[in-house]
């Protein structure tokens, strides 16, 4: 895997499918920090004509969307899935298989890597890891949300606590955090054993005591809260069964 340089890189997509060959420069942005354990690498949504640079498959997924912005976020997700990811573990191809919750994960060859996608306003962001599991979420804070009535239903009583003091500020550092967290066990928001367990703090680090998964945090962009989740795998399985 490649080492952090917290700058901008090129990476050339090429598929040859049938009779149509497409080559294309995407530009990269780096967002992890140095010494951090992951690669996170982010897009922006318009970087490309994301239809020139996939496989056939791919292709074919991008049709589900009619909406253009929500098609560019998509062909920029699938773009990281099917070329970054592979080329990042010098791979030709990454198959994919689902985790105990239903989580996509790595299989075949590049079983052990944790990977997850994020997509929020103009960006499209990929977490990688080697053996972990990691969620990544990322939330546009300008948008319109009951912070009130949401922390209600999914924030533990310390974290609505935060959200009291703190208001929009603190409801977006927690929700990434949430997000990210839920994604990295995948067990999702509709799992109640853990969605209000937690005690997530408005920190730039932490380790979420009841889970044990290491959580960073940090406004990125402009108007952008990012939200980094790990686990190692005996932690995923023992926090989603407790």
């Amino acid at each position: 895997m490649a080492t952090n340089d917290n700058s901008f890189s090129t990476a050339a997509g090429l598929w040859q499918d049938g009779r149509v060959q497409q080559k294309a420069d995407i530009r990269t942005e780096d967002w992890a920090r140095p010494g951090e354990p992951f690669r996170l690498t982010a897009v922006r949504a318009d970087a490309a004509d994301w239809a020139a640079c996939l496989p056939a498959e791919a292709r074919c997924r991008l049709e589900r969307h009619a909406d253009d912005q929500a098609r560019a976020r998509a062909g920029a997700s699938e773009w990281l899935k099917t070329c970054w990811l592979p080329r990042e573990l010098g791979m030709e191809r990454v198959a994919f298989g689902l985790g105990a919750n239903g989580k996509p994960l790595p299989g075949g060859e590049a079983s052990g890597w944790g990977f997850n996608l994020t997509h929020a306003g103009d960006w499209v962001v990929a977490a990688l890891v080697r053996g972990a599991g990691i969620g990544v979420d990322l939330e546009t804070t300008a948008r319109r949300a009951d912070i009130v009535g949401l922390s209600k239903r999914v924030f533990s009583d310390s974290e609505q606590a935060q959200v009291r003091e703190g208001g929009r500020e603190a409801f977006f550092t927690l929700w990434s955090q949430k997000e990210a967290l839920l994604k990295a066990l995948g067990c999702g928001w509709a799992d109640g054993r853990i969605q209000r367990r937690t005690s997530l703090v408005t920190a730039q680090f932490q380790v979420e005591p009841v889970t044990g998964a290491r959580v960073w945090s940090r406004r990125v962009q402009e108007g952008y809260a990012l939200a980094v989740a790990m686990l190692d795998q005996s932690e995923n399985t023992s926090a989603v069964n407790t």
